[in-house]
């Protein structure tokens, strides 16, 4: 097979390989999904790899006209690994979005779980507080009635704490929520 049909035949793939970046071109990773010696660019956007893709791929054409052997080895051999790797990732993405999925509603179940929780502790304690009063009011001595108000104040204290957790989860559910329908 001629050079210029081996190029034909690459260009075509990569044709083929910027068509099924298309839909996801722009979609922002939270890092870079590949080896640093794979793509010069740190880019955390598939449309950029394609990109630097197509720039090999044209100094590869300009290095065949040289006739520059090693150039020419060398960028093919990137070239191929380029492809590989965006071609993986395209093929991981649906894995990926149900992985994403899963890990939210994970984080929804257990901020869910903590409420309940939290909700069962302000309880008990909201109870121990009750308990703690109808005792000092049954007091009469001077120091026990002081004892008792010692650890109803650091009832109140954690009952205090606890509510104030309980506001922090529900504003963390809410802003979930929020972010989970926009």
């Amino acid at each position: 097979m001629k050079i210029p049909a081996l190029l034909d035949a690459l260009k075509k793939q990569i044709d083929e390989l910027k068509t099924r970046v298309e839909p996801i071109k722009d979609l922002e990773f939270s890092h870079s999904r590949f080896d640093m010696q794979l793509f010069s660019r740190k880019s955390t956007r598939l449309g950029d790899c394609q990109n630097e893709l197509q720039t090999l791929y044209q100094q590869l054409c300009h290095s065949v006209t040289l006739n520059h052997t090693e150039q020419v080895n060398f960028l093919t051999e990137k070239i191929v690994h380029q492809m590989q790797a965006i071609s993986r990732e395209i093929s991981t993405q649906a894995l990926r979005e149900k992985e994403s999925n899963f890990t939210k509603k994970k984080e929804q179940v257990d901020l869910y779980e903590r409420l309940s929780q939290h909700q069962d502790y302000e309880r008990r304690l909201q109870a121990m507080v009750s308990e703690k009063e109808l005792h000092l009011s049954e007091l009469t001595d001077h120091r026990s009635q002081h004892q008792c108000q010692k650890e109803l104040a650091v009832l109140a204290g954690r009952l205090y704490r606890c509510r104030q957790a309980l506001l922090r989860i529900e504003k963390a559910i809410e802003h979930q929520e929020n972010q989970y329908f926009d």
